[in-house]
């Protein structure tokens, strides 16, 4: 699995108000994934890091999209665990 492996899976990603992906939409600013210390050098896994601007101030659709892309990479067998950090959004929509 590479980076853009990442990128490629974060692609089924939708930000829930525009209902476009999150990588189309340039919201993510960084997506790495590190070799995760815990897993079997027969078996390597890796963390995936994900940085991303808010799409929007609604807590509730952050949270949506959050847990979204948790539920997207942990279905993928070589990653283990991920680290979504949520940057505030560039325009506040009231």
């Amino acid at each position: 699995m590479t980076d853009a492996d990442l990128l490629t899976a974060l692609r089924d990603c939708y930000d829930p108000v525009q209902r476009r992906n999150i990588v189309d939409l340039n919201l993510i600013r960084t997506a790495t994934l590190t070799p995760d210390p815990a897993s079997l050098p027969a078996f390597p896994r890796f963390i995936a890091s994900i940085i991303l601007t808010a799409p929007t101030a609604d807590e509730a659709a952050n949270t949506q999209l959050t847990a979204q892309i948790e539920n997207r990479l942990l279905g993928i067998e070589s990653i283990s665990c991920t680290n979504i950090t949520l940057l505030p959004p560039l325009f506040a929509i009231l």
